[in-house]
């Protein structure tokens, strides 16, 4: 009997399970700044989580928008950096850095509406990340 009892399958052991949806081929994550639903692009390609100045919520900013650069992909903006609590599925992460900013352009170009960025700061706390595109779920490994 003990050679069928399934061993437990340590790539999915403490594991975060975070749902996600497709919008334009980017993965989007609901979930929540500050108590404020906030629906987030994960963009492992950023340094930096980035939430909207209308979510981050409480406080008011004047952020001024960063004239579009010329050259490499990639967005540049003034931000200002801050403690936020972000909630993802059912975990919550508590006084995470984020940066603050203007998202409007950014909006613009993906023609979309969104958020925020997930970006390697907040990964790098995990060690790996696992997207399961037919499950439609983000695995965080603790």
């Amino acid at each position: 009997m003990l050679l069928l009892t399934p061993v437990p399958n340590p790539a999915h052991s403490g594991a975060v399970r975070i749902p996600f949806r497709t919008v334009q081929s980017l993965i989007v994550v609901r979930g929540k700044v500050n108590g404020n639903a906030a629906i987030l692009l994960l963009d492992t390609g950023a340094n930096r989580t980035i939430v909207s100045t209308q979510i981050y919520g409480n406080a008011r900013f004047d952020l001024q928008r960063m004239p579009r650069r010329q050259g490499p992909a990639g967005f540049a903006g003034y931000s200002l950096r801050r403690p936020a609590d972000v909630e993802l599925g059912e975990n919550m992460w508590t006084a995470q850095q984020v940066s603050v900013m203007d998202l409007d352009e950014l909006k613009q170009m993906l023609h979309m509406e969104f958020d925020g960025l997930l970006g390697q700061d907040f990964l790098r706390q995990f060690r790996s990340v696992r997207i399961d595109y037919r499950a439609h779920v983000i695995e965080l490994q603790q």
